[in-house]
């Protein structure tokens, strides 16, 4: 049997583009960072990706398949999405912490952001 070990990822500021906010501009693609903390456990000393948690499919949604998508107003609507996709994705997952920012939406700030963070337990609750 192999040993195990809690494994945490992050991710810093991912930017992609995307149409979100209730400002008119904001139905135009617009900078957003993404930040991701993952947590999960698999062995201690992995031999290949098949035996880690993949955070390229992160990098994925993010950058190919969120810039496609219709506006939508509300970046609660993206944190739920994605923390979805997070725990749908890989099983060993048991925690995760997302947020998104806006750095372009105020010139008197660096950014404008929201958070969540969910549990395996808060993923199966939200599935119903």
């Amino acid at each position: 049997m192999s040993l195990k070990q809690k494994w945490r990822f992050n991710i810093k500021k991912l930017e992609t583009r995307m149409r979100v906010g209730c400002n008119p501009k904001e139905r135009e693609p617009q900078r957003i960072y993404v930040n991701a903390i993952m947590e999960g456990e698999y062995v201690l000393e992995p031999q290949s990706l098949d035996e880690c948690i993949n955070y390229d499919i992160i990098h994925h949604l993010v950058t190919r398949e969120w810039p496609k998508l219709p506006h939508t107003i509300l970046l609660e609507t993206r944190i739920n999405e994605l923390l979805e996709y997070i725990f749908r994705t890989d099983d060993r997952i048991t925690y995760a912490k997302v947020s998104l920012e806006k750095p372009d939406i105020f010139p008197e700030m660096e950014s404008v952001g929201i958070e969540a963070e969910w549990t395996r337990e808060d993923f199966i609750r939200y599935q119903g």
